[in-house]
């Protein structure tokens, strides 16, 4: 803070010091308070390796979605606690959380994309792939950043529905579609023998992992691994024992599957050891029914519990509409997770919020051509 005479105590630190070792470790909206102190902060904080060296000291988030908004769970004092992102205008309407990435997300409001940086506030609508004169729908399968190029992109899957009950079923067309461009790309998969006329699932539901340049996502008993930098697609195997209940999972950088027991009581952690050999190898287990907690948890299984990753030794666990569980991975009760307001129908998402001053021209270019179409949603972040 600056004194009597308007010397503030960063004037004695070198100014690479302020910007690599302080400003950089700042949340994004103290970083924006503090680009109007001084003009070398200003320049110096919207650089392009400021702007992602300060991503990633940011926490990633969770992200709970309801039907009147999107929360992230961030660390209070003594607890986690629920704080809200985005409030949706109309509850009435159909809103989902598409993807997440580098601090973006991507909204859709029934047929209608909007991408947003919850941080910086900016927002603009948000193309996709032209459909075709039939009957079809789009999903998003996932959202990234190309590691080569740096753009941001996203790899959407069209699905036309047969007319008719005895036409022909076509195969799912993929695009690649980089954010601000309005030409995508059609991919195709290399045989049908791999897509076995099975959908992806979409980000929505269960996002793929990013590791080793690739995405990766579960389709029945395989893993399909897409190249986000030669396109390509190609299957791995995975434990199929497991059956149907295991989800992806990226923990510290590894490649993680999460099975699920029948009875929905026990949470099982696998990690992939060797990933050209794909030998997976047991990490740890969560027995939900043996918790200790105080108070006692008592289990009520609406449907499979959903298991998010803090960090290495940290989970969220969702078993029902209205409960959120924090614990650790030697199965500790480190508490329930608090909402500021009271939430309906509420999901534990998949998606992380890191928060981030990453701009696009696809922002850029909705202020300067002043045709800003508002988004049916308030950030509130």
């Amino acid at each position: 803070m600056p004194g009597s005479s308007g010397v503030t105590a960063f004037d004695d630190l070198p100014e690479w010091l302020v910007l690599d070792e302080i400003l950089v470790r700042l949340p994004p909206k103290d970083v924006l308070r503090c680009r109007a102190v001084r003009k070398s902060w200003r320049s110096g904080t919207s650089t392009h390796a400021f702007i992602l060296g300060h991503r990633r000291h940011q926490p990633l988030l969770p992200i709970i979605q309801h039907k009147l908004g999107i929360c992230r769970v961030v660390r209070g004092s003594n607890d986690l606690k629920i704080r809200p992102v985005i409030r949706y205008d109309d509850s009435f309407e159909k809103f989902h959380l598409q993807a997440a990435c580098d601090g973006l997300l991507i909204v859709s409001q029934q047929a209608n994309f909007f991408i947003c940086n919850p941080a910086t506030h900016k927002c603009a609508p948000l193309p996709c792939p032209p459909l075709r004169p039939h009957f079809n729908f789009i999903d998003i399968v996932s959202f990234y950043r190309h590691p080569t190029s740096g753009e941001h992109r996203i790899l959407w899957v069209l699905y036309t529905i047969p007319v008719r009950i005895h036409d022909a079923f076509q195969l799912p067309d993929y695009f690649i579609l980089a954010v601000g461009s309005s030409q995508p790309r059609c991919i195709q998969w290399p045989t049908v023998s791999i897509q076995k006329y099975l959908p992806a699932t979409p980000s929505a539901d269960c996002p793929p992992v990013h590791h080793r340049r690739s995405l990766h996502w579960l389709m029945g008993l395989n893993i399909i691994v897409f190249d986000t930098v030669a396109e390509t697609f190609r299957q791995m195997s995975r434990p199929t024992q497991f059956g149907d209940m295991v989800s992806l999972l990226d923990m510290g950088g590894a490649l993680a599957l999460c099975h699920t027991a029948p009875d929905c009581a026990t949470l099982d952690v696998w990690v992939l050891q060797d990933y050209d050999a794909g030998t997976w190898g047991f990490r740890f287990r969560v027995d939900l029914l043996g918790m200790e907690a105080s108070p006692p948890v008592h289990w009520i299984f609406q449907s499979i519990p959903r298991m998010v990753l803090i960090n290495e030794r940290e989970l969220l666990i969702q078993r029902h509409i209205h409960h959120l569980l924090h614990c650790d991975i030697d199965g500790v009760f480190l508490g329930n997770v608090e909402s500021e307001e009271r939430l309906a129908c509420w999901t534990l998402t998949r998606h992380c919020l890191q928060e981030s001053m990453i701009s696009l021209p696809l922002f850029e270019m909705q202020e300067e051509e002043a045709v800003n179409q508002e988004p049916p949603f308030s950030i509130v972040l």
